[in-house]
């Protein structure tokens, strides 16, 4: 996971990172509407993060959350602006910057493997509190009914699509190399 922070950008850097953002906004308009949308961005998040390392899958999770914020249709249900990430559910997409600093704090240090499984574990769990306390900030109710509503739901989608992030992500960086 240990990378060179301070690297400058290159021009195949800033071609992932857009591609990126691409992939997460065509990741969150695969939906199946529910309290909570069903999307593919955890997906997208996760294979951003794996794919690109911590500092340019930091950089494109920023940046997708930053088009989304002013206002791009990015977000599931081709939304964008403050009030999605002011809804219910917005405390999910806002926790994917949490996500994203914790991958990128990760790259600054030399980890074994299965770190990662372990940060992609925690990071879920950062996603799923940060979403249901943001939901519950919201809507009202208990923790415990948002964790019903917002989580219980999800961890086993979840949990396939953040394998198919870590597979597809080998897979392609052996190619990329």
């Amino acid at each position: 996971m240990k990378e060179n922070i301070l690297k400058k950008l290159n021009t195949r850097d800033m071609a992932y990172i857009a591609l990126a953002v691409a992939l997460n906004a065509v990741c969150a308009f695969i939906t199946i509407p529910a309290t909570v949308p069903f999307t593919l961005q955890v997906f997208g998040i996760f294979f951003t993060l794996t794919f690109l390392g911590g500092r340019r899958g930091a950089i494109a999770v920023w940046l997708y959350l930053l088009c989304g914020a002013v206002g791009l249709p990015v977000f599931s249900g081709f939304r964008g602006g403050f009030g999605v990430l002011l809804s219910a559910t917005g405390g999910f997409v806002m926790a994917f910057a949490a996500v994203a600093i914790l991958y990128f704090i990760l790259s600054f240090f030399k980890l074994p493997h299965w770190t990662q499984y372990l940060a992609a574990a925690v990071s879920l769990a950062l996603i799923y509190l940060g979403g249901s306390l943001w939901f519950v900030h919201m809507m009202g109710g208990t923790l415990v009914h948002a964790l019903m509503v917002c989580v219980v739901p999800f961890i086993v989608p979840d949990v396939i699509k953040i394998v198919l992030a870590f597979l597809l992500s080998a897979r392609l960086n052996k190619v990329k190399a």
